[in-house]
């Protein structure tokens, strides 16, 4: 059994006002492997894979070891109890990739230790048990200044992106500090895969409660699972993977083909986000807009391509789609503003990926509790597939904001405007971008805390109500009712 977990890190500074922010060396996607052989600090250095190079793939052949960048707290003394058998993790791998643009992603696998006794026939209970406990195990990844950040292994793509940029980042020019700010962690996706006798016969017969069953046809003969694992920071697409009446190189194929796409479709989306923050093509320059024409090109021929060597990529996009219901049409951001003088027919090939990627779903998510148990629940997914429950995040901020100004000593005005602030974040909830929302959420809590305090600090007041009004703006014109509020809390509180 192997649990596989993938961070993809959308690496922009290329297309920056100063591309030399990051430094030139590897030389990406081919860095030198024999003689001398590059690295990337705090990571590794490069290597070539074993096995010749996937005919889907043929530019997987290189990475670095990434043994440096992520660690593990005493991985040899960690087991996992199933109903029967033991899981004893050992790390298979821990490889950072780079298409010499903006994709990069770490992936680390942990399989069963081999020198143990062998698992046989587990149950999907049994591998959901594995991988909860699995996505737990602790971890280290360094810090800009060296300090260790310990957290789950699930819980470090942010702390893995912050570390890649200072590692890679050309501190002799100038601007550094904005070049961190073009790093930036996607959600992360997990992939299980099991031997031929670490299946139970049932496991891959039928679907089951908040599992998708994905057709064999599609994809050479393999078996495949499609769930959203829910974890305490978001939900995580997940695939239990087997080969089935496929060949070991057609479910290679198959893993590589499922991590490729997650990683592509993660880092445009990412793309399109600086694009939208100002932080690239401000201004557009002739150079810079070919770059990004020439990424968007590629990426779109990948993103939207039939098959990969066999695997039918549109019937797994189908099924990841079937698990999700839209609630309502996506927004278009108006980013085409901010690409004028681009090829605009590069653009219409994103266009529509867009739209879909910035859709609000309602989605199934599994959360799995002791013993590997089931209990499946129905979330919203908005932005750029991050999940989120809204209705149990506003409830938990209506609950603080109401305890705090219930014991405030402020005026009826003051208590009236925080509470509709709250109210009017509240109506927007649905049809934002759940990292924006969460902002505002952030916020207002800190806001209403400061107004219940004995002896309030106007800087407090105005940090809070500048990040609502920014969090606000940066929304759009559906939460004008938010600024218009905060603006007169702003003239009651910091006069």
């Amino acid at each position: 059994m192997l649990v596989s977990f993938q961070f993809p890190i959308a690496d922009v500074r290329p297309f920056g006002s100063i591309p030399t922010l990051r430094l030139s060396l590897p030389d990406w996607p081919e860095p030198q492997t024999s003689y001398y052989p590059q690295f990337v600090n705090y990571f590794g250095k490069a290597t070539e894979r074993r096995r010749e190079p996937d005919e889907a793939w043929p530019d997987e052949i290189k990475f670095v070891k990434a043994s440096r960048g992520l660690r593990f707290n005493k991985l040899e003394i960690c087991t996992v109890n199933t109903s029967e058998q033991i899981f004893h993790p050992i790390c298979a791998y821990r490889r950072l990739f780079c298409d010499g643009r903006a994709v990069v992603r770490m992936e680390t696998g942990i399989a069963h230790n081999r020198k143990q006794d062998k698992l046989t026939k587990l149950s999907i209970e049994d591998v959901l048990t594995i991988l909860r406990c699995v996505s737990e195990l602790p971890t280290n990844v360094l810090d800009r200044r060296g300090v260790p950040k310990t957290s789950t292994i699930i819980s470090q793509g942010k702390n893995l992106a912050h570390l890649y940029a200072h590692a890679s980042m050309n501190r002799h020019e100038e601007n550094v500090v904005e070049g961190y700010k073009l790093v930036e962690a996607g959600d992360p996706m997990i992939l299980i895969e099991l031997e031929p006798h670490e299946i139970a016969d049932d496991l891959f017969s039928s679907e089951k409660q908040g599992l998708t069953l994905i057709r064999k046809d599609w994809i050479n003969g393999a078996n495949a699972l499609f769930f959203r694992f829910e974890t305490s920071f978001g939900a995580v697409p997940t695939w239990i993977l087997q080969k089935g009446s496929a060949n070991s190189d057609q479910l290679r194929s198959l893993r590589i083909c499922l991590s490729r796409l997650h990683a592509e479709r993660e880092v445009l989306d990412l793309v399109l986000k600086q694009i939208h923050r100002r932080r690239l093509l401000n201004p557009p320059t002739e150079e810079i807009v070919d770059m990004i024409d020439d990424y968007f090109n590629e990426r779109t021929k990948i993103i939207n391509r039939e098959s990969w060597a066999g695997i039918k990529q549109s019937g797994m996009a189908a099924a990841f789609d079937a698990t999700s219901s839209v609630i309502r049409p996506a927004i278009r951001e108006q980013l085409i503003r901010r690409y004028e003088g681009g090829r605009l027919q590069v653009w219409k090939k994103i266009e529509s990926f867009q739209q879909q990627r910035r859709s609000t779903r309602s989605v199934k998510v599994i959360n799995i509790e002791s013993g590997g148990s089931m209990i499946e629940r129905q979330v919203n997914v908005s932005g750029t597939g991050n999940i989120v429950n809204v209705a149990d995040y506003m409830s938990d901020v209506k609950n603080t904001v109401n305890n705090n100004i219930s014991s405030s000593s402020a005026s009826d005005e003051v208590i009236s405007l925080v509470d509709e602030l709250t109210k009017e974040i509240e109506r927007i909830s649905n049809q934002i971008d759940p990292v924006q929302l969460k902002k505002l959420g952030k916020n207002v809590q800190a806001l209403s805390s400061e107004v219940a305090s004995e002896e309030p600090d106007k800087r407090w007041y105005e940090v809070s109500i500048q990040g609502i009004v920014d969090a606000a703006k940066a929304v759009g014109d559906i939460a004008e009712p938010v600024i218009k509020v905060a603006e007169k809390l702003s003239l009651l509180l910091l006069v």
